[in-house]
């Protein structure tokens, strides 16, 4: 038997669909089908109901899981401890994020996991939420760290992943100001059939669009928008409306310090600003010791009582959550 066997294995039981489990292997549906068959064969019974959809386990596969977790779990901990043994350095955990969120949230909350976190190596890959789903479906990252939503995209919950909120933030509409102080664009005046310069989300990052355009249905009457610049960075938007150049809305954990200098006013009604949710996601089933660590610290801060919080006050500090958030 060979160690490949098992991770499809348990791939397979993650995803139940070989396409997704083997696109995630990075192999192609035949090759992964015939290596779960050769399991099969080793193990002497079928493990996989291949009549159904989603495939399902059988009796004997119910059987095999739990030793097979454990098998991967034990031959991966061995190899970490020869590793550490023969003072070989561990491989990096992979990240994928959001722009925002590699910038203003990963590298305080990442430091405030704490040991064993703080000695391990990690690599991020920034992009916009497309991407960052492209990479954990793909298996290039094993978390994505993005913004979520009920109301949102339902990509990542409609597939073979798991999920822990490890912090919020507010998407809030912004102005650059006047020599007073005072919004260049304020939402509600009396020409409101003047205009409003309006810096909008490329459609390739569509998620916060999609949530700005949950905010802007809650108008009884529309707003008289014109988009004079696009970006799928929030931070390019940002700079754009300490600029002058129109309104944006963003998360706030990105214009804290020009809200607090003036650069920038928060403009609108409670009604034009949206909690959202930071969540990371991985995928389902074993991911190796190192992942498995940061998950069971996420777990384990998730377990405590709810914090008393005003999401009207500025955004606090990064830190690990105590509001249970597994999904």
């Amino acid at each position: 038997m060979e160690l490949v066997w098992l991770e499809d294995f348990l791939e397979i039981v993650a995803a139940r669909n070989f396409s997704t489990a083997a696109a995630a292997r990075n192999i192609s549906q035949s090759a992964f089908s015939r290596r779960i068959k050769s399991l099969e064969t080793w193990v002497g019974a079928d493990l996989i109901d291949r009549s159904t959809y989603p495939v399902r386990l059988t009796a004997a596969g119910e059987m095999f899981l739990p030793r097979a977790q454990e098998l991967a779990r034990d031959i991966y901990r061995l190899r970490t401890d020869c590793r550490n043994l023969g003072g070989t350095t561990q491989a990096p955990l992979n990240f994928a994020a959001l722009h925002t969120l590699a910038i203003y949230f990963f590298p305080e909350w990442f430091g405030s996991l704490g040991t064993p976190a703080q000695a391990q190596r990690s690599s991020m890959h920034a992009g916009d939420f497309l991407e960052c789903i492209e990479q954990l479906s793909l298996g290039k990252s094993d978390f994505a760290l993005v913004y979520d939503h009920p109301q949102g995209l339902p990509v990542l919950e409609a597939g073979p992943f798991e999920s822990q909120k490890v912090g919020t933030d507010r998407l809030i509409p912004v102005s650059g100001t006047d020599a007073a102080g005072q919004p260049l664009y304020p939402m509600d005046r009396p020409d409101s059939d003047t205009p409003i310069p309006y810096l909008a989300y490329t459609w390739n990052d569509g998620y916060l669009g999609k949530l700005i355009g949950l905010i802007l249905s809650r108008r009884k009457k529309p707003l008289n928008l014109t988009t004079v610049y696009q970006s799928s960075m929030a931070e390019g938007l940002k700079q754009m409306a300490v600029a002058g150049h129109g309104i944006a809305w963003v998360p706030r954990i990105c214009v804290q310090g020009e809200l607090e200098r003036g650069a920038l006013v928060q403009i609108g009604d409670p009604a034009m600003a949206l909690d959202i949710e930071i969540r990371l996601f991985r995928r389902s089933g074993y991911r190796g010791r190192e992942g498995e660590e940061v998950w069971a610290r996420l777990a384990d801060a998730n377990a405590g009582p709810p914090p008393v919080t005003d999401s009207s006050s500025p955004l606090p500090r990064p830190a690990l959550p105590s509001v249970a958030g597994s999904r």
